[in-house]
């Protein structure tokens, strides 16, 4: 089976030729020789061809045949289809296209380069803007257009959005974190007007709502419940003089999860100041238990990043550890467990990023693996060899598709080390027209 590079190239012009050469570039291919406008890629394993392009436009010398039907751009946006695999430690089948590129339905630019991450209310795209002048934004997902701006103005600082927006109702609930002093602010999902400001939010911290209270950690270390509504403080409980971590909150039957620092309790040997995830009670902010996650040589506890609450476990990772915690008592589900990958020429320690569940599977990444997680374990289920974002990894999973950013390495095998899901395939965007850098698109 081969997959043809369309014919219809012949006549590109050589802006877009420049754009192929460099997706090509990104996932493996190298240019080994150029002659006036002429371009020679080669890629190991697969045929090589020559193509030149002049000021004007591009130009096929040869059809270009792909001998492996993996290819598929660049993979800046890439789908992982799952099936169950049978069997203990055997080869997963082989990548194959799963379907084609998605179809860009609307592009929104109001002008500015950086989106927060969005949250989606019905119609409503809801995302800000993390740098420039900052600002919240409603996009209407069915004509495209911005419904309204929400910019607001502090004594120092920007309106910089960089967590994603919390809806309760009609009540659009966004930490303004980067001013100081800053604010979370209510505002109408319906006209973008401000409704009230509460507490000044903590770097990085996000809201989470829940039976009309919203939840956020404010720049002193509290964690406030505020009515969603009003505004109005229902209670608050000091974690520490000042925040120094920072995560959205997590709400699941009337238990708030949230990793962040404390102080040392008086008196209690059992809780030094450090790093901790931490169970409160949703009604009232009564601390359920606390977590401190040890690695060697960190004496304040693990920073975990953004933890994943499934039914009776609480997942995240920090250091080079995964931890899986059990819900109702806040010990260790199994050992944590050390997470090693080849760096440099050698296997060393890595930091995992953008945990998410994904079924019987967590699936988090580093610079060079896209890895599955065995929840039952912490082992390594599957992965997959390539280049990831690990900065910025932007992963969810819906409709049984995990979708990510980066460039999967398909001449690498993906290792399988029990019956449980693996990748069958995959795809992107790159090899169609490149997403606005300054643009929020919908695919």
């Amino acid at each position: 089976d081969t997959a043809v590079f369309d014919s219809r190239m012949s006549d590109w012009p050589a802006t877009k030729a420049r754009r192929v050469v460099a997706a090509l570039e990104r996932i493996g291919w190298r240019i080994i020789r150029t002659s006036g406008s002429h371009r020679m890629p080669r890629r190991e394993g697969w045929a090589q061809d020559g193509f030149a392009y002049c000021d004007s436009e591009w130009r096929k010398k040869a059809s270009m045949r792909l001998s492996n039907r993996r290819w598929r751009g660049g993979g800046a946006i890439i789908g992982a289809a799952w099936c169950t695999v049978l069997g203990f430690a055997q080869d997963p089948p082989a990548i194959q296209p799963l379907r084609t590129a998605p179809a860009e339905k609307l592009t929104v630019n109001p002008g500015f380069r950086d989106w927060g991450p969005a949250t989606v209310a019905g119609t409503i795209i809801l995302a800000g803007n993390p740098t420039g002048r900052g600002g919240l934004f409603a996009v209407d997902m069915l004509s495209g257009k911005v419904k309204w701006t929400h910019r607001p103005v502090f004594s120092s600082g920007t309106a910089s959005v960089s967590t994603p927006p919390a809806v309760s109702g009609d009540i659009v609930i966004t930490p303004y974190a980067a001013a100081y002093p800053g604010a979370v602010v209510g505002v109408s999902l319906a006209t973008g007007k401000e409704v009230w400001r509460g507490p000044d939010p903590a770097r990085g911290a996000a809201a989470a709502v829940n039976a009309g209270l919203a939840y956020i950690l404010g720049k002193n270390g509290s964690l406030y419940a505020l009515e969603a509504v009003t505004g109005r403080e229902k209670w608050k409980v000091a974690l520490a003089k000042r925040a120094d971590r920072a995560s959205r909150p997590i709400v699941r039957d009337d238990i708030i999860y949230l990793t962040g620092s404390a102080d040392a309790t008086p008196g209690d040997a059992a809780k030094p100041a450090g790093n901790y995830l931490f169970a409160l009670d949703a009604k009232t902010g009564q601390e359920r238990w606390r977590y401190r996650a040890e690695e060697p040589y960190v004496q304040q506890g693990v920073c975990l990043r953004q933890p994943v609450v499934t039914a009776d476990t609480v997942f995240a990772a920090g250091g080079s550890r995964l931890y899986a915690v059990y819900r109702a008592t806040g010990r260790d589900r199994w050992k944590p467990v050390e997470v090693r990958r080849p760096v440099e020429g050698r296997e060393r320690a890595v930091e995992v990023f953008g945990l998410v569940d994904a079924g019987s599977v967590l699936m988090g990444m580093t610079s060079g693996f896209l890895i599955a997680f065995d929840k039952d374990s912490g082992r390594t289920a599957w992965e997959l060899a390539g280049q990831y974002r690990d900065s910025a990894p932007a992963m969810a999973v819906a409709g049984n598709v995990l979708y990510f950013q980066g460039s999967p390495d398909s001449n690498r095998a993906v290792r399988c080390t029990r019956s449980t899901l693996s990748p069958t395939a995959y795809y992107g965007r790159s090899h169609g027209r490149p997403p606005s850098p300054t643009g929020l698109s919908a695919l």
